[in-house]
């Protein structure tokens, strides 16, 4: 949906905000409002909610500032719910200027022997926390909050920032009876509005209002679109998926034009070629690829005089990697500069991959700059540029054909491989002397975790012997991060060994753990209680030998998932276990074999078994070999889990007999 508005009028003006929005009077049928057509289990529902938005002048500073009015009102139906009485309200920064928080009005209801009781927030009770130099938390919870409960919530935040109009979310995690959006804006504005996810409105209405918008003798018409949903299903998050604000039902806003007091009118909406050239100009992103000078001062000569290019590039990102400590702040531009970050040994995200590629082009190595929206974020528009959509920077390195695409924020992180936070899609390689372009963010390396276990059973019902776990890719990072937060290793083996209570360990060996260049490995010696007793001559016992990280839960449960699986990477899961069985005892029945595989081979599940002079042998292996799955594969992957599961369910029968 495109809706443009005409410009006209001029820039500045004052307009009535006129009613705002206001919920009806609480009534007793509040309480017993029928939502289960939705959802019959929901911990809460929304029974209405409505939101009003326009701009206004302050006449005194002469700026344009949006005010958005919200209400809602929900009703608590478990203690589940309870969560929908805590509000933290984010409150941006834009410039120099922070939106705020002004009327909020809170109130819960509770009916007693059919008398409604009303109990207010105080204002004593709304706090303020600094969350981030650029966003501020406004929390509240309301008081008195039962199983019944009805609650009402109305507030006004008021902003400097009109390039992005409100946007407005139909969609929450709890379902919507109704859900109302009016946005009123100034003729001399063009705004984009989109509706975004798999919903569809219920009514559009739209309407002019003369002369809202005006400044002394200078009038201008608003245009006034509300939006509405009714019935609305709770959006359900699930395993394995980009951030919910691509997928939820939403209409979203974002400027394109505005008329100015002489005439004159500024777009917004840039094409890439303008984007390119501007920051390519801007002295906290070009101005820091051009400064090769400083590395060529600096990088080592056994660096430099290296031949092969894509060795020289990985000692380059190594270098930077362990020069330059990311802070953990994100940003597309530097904090510091690269000098100042290499000097301190500190960075955002930003200094270190500008630093990464001013480093790679000194060495006469090609390297870009590649905008990314991190996997938090939503993705970025792929009709125009909006440059707020990027939030983060990484390299793009020409060998050959091939587009290397590196990080250098994590030191546990071998060369070619992104973050999973990184994994959003595509990104915006930007280069310096042709057009921009779109570049699949995806890893080639598969996550991989392989258990390999060699022992015996004892007539004790335990298993002895040796497990190694393998790590690459995703899972090694993963893994690497988790060993290496505890202050010794040996804090990590007691809390590993506290962790798997069927189990004890002994013997821990870590091999590679801070060589991301080679696959992560543990090794222990392990006794195992596999859920046996003592095992007795004629008795017939069960077994699992599957001990560590057996399938048990399917991660896809919805009856219809309406956005894709995104795992990061292509995944792989191995168990291959030796068993060495007593002597006496023999297998009266096991699993069977299986082997079952997605169309086109997009995903397989395997389970083998053999027993050879007394020797039980299996093997399991999970393989996902798409990064991504649409959502017409979805219901063959759940299925998939499904029967994996149910087949890991199945003991082996054994016998023993001693004679």
């Amino acid at each position: 949906m495109r809706i443009i508005l005409l410009l006209l009028g001029i820039l500045f003006g004052h307009f009535s905000f006129g009613q705002f929005v206001e919920l009806d009077p609480i009534r007793h049928s509040d309480f017993s409002v029928d939502y289960t057509q939705l959802d019959s289990n929901a911990r809460a529902v929304v029974i209405s909610e409505l939101g009003k938005t326009t701009v206004d002048l302050v006449e005194a500073e002469r700026s344009i500032r949006v005010l958005h009015r919200y209400a809602i009102r929900i009703k608590i139906n478990k203690k589940e719910g309870y969560d929908k009485a805590n509000f933290s309200l984010p409150l941006y920064k834009y410039g120099g200027d922070f939106e705020t928080i002004e009327d909020v009005k809170a109130k819960t209801y509770n009916l007693t022997e059919n008398k409604i009781s009303i109990s207010e927030l105080k204002s004593k009770d709304i706090y303020s926390e600094n969350k981030t130099p650029y966003v501020k938390l406004s929390k509240f919870t309301l008081p008195d909050v039962r199983e019944g409960s009805v609650i009402d919530i109305e507030y006004t935040i008021i902003s400097p920032n009109i390039f992005n109009y409100r946007n407005w979310e139909f969609q929450s995690d709890i379902p919507k009876l109704k859900s109302t959006y009016t946005a009123i804006i100034p003729a001399l504005y063009k705004y984009n509005v989109t509706l975004r996810g798999a919903l569809k409105l219920e009514d559009v209405k739209s309407k002019v209002l003369r002369e809202c918008f005006r400044v002394g003798g200078a009038k201008a018409d608003c245009s006034e679109l509300t939006y509405s949903m009714k019935n609305i299903p709770a959006f359900e998050e699930e395993d394995y998926m980009l951030s919910p604000q691509n997928y939820i039902s939403s209409i979203n806003f974002e400027m394109e034009e505005a008329q100015h007091l002489n005439g004159s009118k500024q777009t917004y909406t840039k094409k890439w070629s303008d984007v390119d050239r501007e920051l390519m100009t801007e002295k906290d992103f070009g101005g820091q690829i051009k400064k090769t000078k400083f590395f060529l001062g600096i990088l080592p000569d056994s660096i430099l005089s290296q031949k092969d290019v894509h060795a020289k590039a990985k000692l380059i990102y190594s270098h930077i990697q362990s020069r330059i400590k990311w802070n953990n702040m994100y940003g597309k531009y530097s904090q510091f500069g690269v000098e100042e970050s290499y000097e301190k040994r500190s960075g955002n995200v930003a200094d270190l991959n500008l630093s990464l590629i001013a480093a790679l082009n000194a060495a006469n190595i090609e390297a870009y700059p590649i905008l990314v929206s991190t996997r938090e974020n939503s993705l970025p528009n792929p009709l125009h540029p909006v440059l707020t959509d990027f939030n983060y920077v990484i390299a793009g390195i020409k060998t050959g054909n091939e587009t290397i695409l590196a990080d250098a924020s994590e030191n546990l992180l071998s060369f070619g491989e992104l973050p999973l936070r990184c994994i959003n899609e595509r990104g915006r390689i930007i280069y310096s002397r042709k057009s921009s372009e779109w570049i699949p963010l995806e890893n080639k390396t598969k996550s991989l975790t392989a258990y390999s276990f060699s022992g015996k059973l004892d007539l004790s019902g335990k298993l002895i012997g040796s497990l190694t776990i393998t790590y690459d890719g995703l899972d090694a990072l993963r893994k690497r991060k988790e060993i290496l937060r505890y202050p010794s290793i040996e804090e990590y083996e007691e809390k590993l060994d506290e962790r798997l209570t069927n189990m004890s360990l002994a013997n821990i060996d870590i091999q590679n753990l801070e060589n991301p260049d080679l696959l992560l490995s543990e090794q222990f010696d392990v006794i195992v209680d596999v859920g046996s007793t003592d095992i007795r001559s004629n008795s017939v016992f069960n077994l699992n030998p599957i001990f560590i990280d057996r399938i048990t839960r399917n991660p896809f449960n919805l009856d219809e998932r309406t956005y894709p699986v995104d795992l990061g990477s292509q995944r792989e899961e191995r168990h291959h276990f030796s068993i060495i069985l007593p002597e006496g005892v023999t297998v009266q029945s096991s699993p069977k074999a299986a082997n079952l595989t997605l169309p086109d081979g997009a995903a397989r599940y395997v389970y083998k078994n053999s027993i050879d002079d007394n020797v039980l042998m299996v093997q399991q292996n999970l393989s996902l070999n798409k990064a991504v799955y649409n959502t017409d594969e979805y219901f063959f992957l759940k299925e998939l889990f499904s029967r994996a599961i149910q087949h890991l369910k199945v003991d082996y029968i054994l016998k023993y007999s001693n004679e």
